[in-house]
């Protein structure tokens, strides 16, 4: 449930061309939405040729929300890809490179591509003038491995810091089997050279030992073979007349995922609701769960790689 974008410095200047377009985009790429933009190199670069790609005409206005939308990206919405620009060919051929290396979803370009490209779709400058269309931010996911697996994938392989969320997360195969998985694609495709990945459960009367627990993951994962840094089980105590640990959810710098009834398997007919929270409610559970701010940690076990 994320869209990543390759986008062209000149797209942005005619982004801020207009206030509604700059609003359309804020609105499109909030964490609310799976838009996201890929970085494909140093964003200081970037964000120095796209000011000068705005050029001295810009009134005050638009070089203001230029500069206000560049921060909106670098903070909100950047995926950690550091494909690299080669300044002897075009931005164009530079994205298809950087696809054929890792997998992207949409060039955002200020001039009509020469060619079509199998599996992208393309925003030109010219279609800002009809809106960005809203992309949907939840779907309806059987509760099976397959479905779970597709409405992750590029969540997971796009994010450099996930938290997963799983009260009562055990060995049992209907939840390990998933997050074997899931773990699996955060390094799989990936453009991210580094993920930290945690795991959160709740201290429990009969709750597997986290050790346990961490020993079966990496009996099932080949750590070597991926861009993962290091793994963390941490066992959560609830604080007095604090938030109760009972949701669900997957949580990275580029947003979050709400699961309804939960992240193990189940029969064939369960469905689940899969969100994407908005900017409030990502920030709270951002807090809460990844800074820890409303539980302590009993046991932590952490491996790195």
């Amino acid at each position: 449930m994320l869209v990543e974008h390759l986008v062209e410095p000149e797209f942005l200047t005619e982004v801020v061309s207009s206030k509604r377009n700059y609003e359309d985009f804020l609105r499109e790429f909030s964490r609310q939405s799976p838009r996201v933009v890929g970085k494909l190199q140093k964003f200081n670069k970037f964000r120095k040729k796209t000011l000068l790609a705005q050029g001295e005409e810009a009134n005050e206005d638009q070089q203001g929300m230029l500069i206000e939308l560049l921060n909106f990206i670098e903070e909100t919405c950047l995926v950690d890809r550091n494909s690299g620009i080669d300044g002897g060919i075009s931005f164009f051929e530079n994205c298809v490179q950087a696809h054929q290396q890792f997998p992207s979803h949409v060039f955002c370009l200020n001039a009509r591509a020469e060619q079509a490209i199998q599996g992208i779709d393309f925003i030109y400058s010219a279609d800002l003038n009809d809106g960005i269309r809203s992309l949907p931010n939840q779907k309806l996911v059987q509760k099976s491995l397959a479905e779970m697996v597709q409405a992750t994938t590029d969540f997971l392989r796009l994010s450099s810091r996930i938290t997963f969320v799983d009260p009562y997360f055990s060995h049992r195969p209907a939840m390990l089997n998933p997050m074997v998985k899931f773990i699996e694609l955060c390094g799989a495709n990936s453009p991210v050279e580094s993920t930290e990945i945690t795991i959160l459960l709740k201290d429990r009367v009969g709750a597997p030992l986290i050790q346990f627990l961490m020993n079966a993951i990496t009996t099932h994962n080949d750590f070597n073979s991926t861009g993962i840094a290091s793994l963390t089980v941490n066992s959560l105590i609830e604080k007095d007349n604090g938030e109760a640990l009972h949701n669900r959810y997957i949580i990275s710098e580029l947003g979050a995922l709400f699961w309804g009834i939960g992240l193990d398997e189940r029969h064939s007919e369960v469905n689940d609701d899969v969100v994407m929270l908005n900017e409030e409610i990502f920030s709270k559970r951002s807090k809460q769960y990844c800074e820890l701010e409303a539980f302590d940690i009993k046991e932590s076990v952490t491996l790195k790689f």
